[in-house]
């Protein structure tokens, strides 16, 4: 065939599949912006369908651990009233802390999620209620120590190739909202290889090596919240005690450039899109009287 035949048939595959130079990006890379509800409409996703499926749009935010911004200041607009007293106190005594952002973010808030330099692997998935899933890159640490804490009582722990992850799963909530479940999971130890069988749609049943670690759950530690499509759930870290479970989840000190991480969560029902924030949405009266009381 000559070089101008083949430039041709080229031309014309181009042309069928609606490619054009420049416009070759993935619908993952435009879900990065439009899981915020700002720029662009949000593009439909397939692969999980039925009453039970929702959306989940997730982010991390990174920044020096110096930051004043998401350390402190970032907080005072936090509805943390969103969780239980107890609840509340449990997270505290661990290094942690939690609650609901809607209505109308801060702006510099709104500038590090969509920010390439502050917004680490945002993505926009979907999933079932029910089904846990943990979506975001786990902080990982060649040996990890670092102490539990209930009430009065204390435990250090120790572990090796460890992985910190958060585990999220969905269920229905009240007032047509989801409940949200995040609790942290370490997974530590040598990778161990397992013989799994899977069942193909045809029927044919084949033998797969699954890998998969050792791991501790810490329900104790769950943040669980009612959320609507325009609201945003914020997990973030204190700075006491230096030795917490949330420190070694949202910190990294071991390296060149010491990090602090703030996750970010949105989720909507099937057939509901993840809003964007209203400019004069009412602050939540939680909020409102927190502040006053400050």
């Amino acid at each position: 065939m000559s070089a101008r035949g083949l430039l041709a048939r080229l031309a014309l595959l181009v042309a069928t599949l609606g490619l054009c130079p420049g416009c070759m990006h993935s619908r993952e890379e435009e879900n990065k912006i439009s899981s915020w509800g700002v720029r662009r409409p949000p593009l439909p996703l397939s692969g999980v369908v039925g009453a039970d499926a929702i959306t989940m749009a997730v982010a991390v935010i990174e920044v020096p651990i110096t930051d004043t911004y998401v350390s402190r200041d970032l907080w005072s607009m936090v509805d943390e009233q969103a969780l239980p007293l107890e609840s509340k106190a449990n997270l505290a005594a661990n290094g942690l802390r939690a609650g609901l952002l809607g209505g109308h973010p801060p702006p510099d808030f709104l500038a590090l999620l969509t920010s390439e330099k502050t917004s680490v692997a945002p993505r926009q998935v979907q999933t079932r209620l029910g089904q846990p899933y943990s979506p975001f890159p786990p902080l990982k640490h060649e040996t990890l120590q670092f102490t539990l804490r209930d009430g009065e009582a204390s435990e250090s722990v120790e572990f090796a190739k460890a992985q910190c992850v958060w585990e999220v799963t969905s269920k229905p909530g009240e007032e047509k909202k989801l409940s949200v479940k995040v609790v942290p999971v370490l997974r530590h130890g040598e990778m161990l290889f397992e013989p799994q069988s899977v069942t193909d749609a045809e029927g044919v049943m084949s033998w797969q090596l699954t890998q998969r670690q050792d791991q501790e759950k810490y329900e104790g530690l769950a943040v669980e919240v009612d959320l609507a499509p325009s609201e945003y759930l914020v997990i973030g870290s204190t700075n006491q005690p230096s030795d917490s479970l949330g420190s070694s989840w949202l910190m990294q000190v071991d390296t060149e450039r010491p990090v602090r991480r703030l996750l970010v969560i949105r989720v909507a029902k099937s057939g509901q899109a993840l809003k964007a924030p209203a400019p004069d949405a009412p602050r939540p009266l939680a909020l409102q009287a927190q502040e006053l009381s400050q």
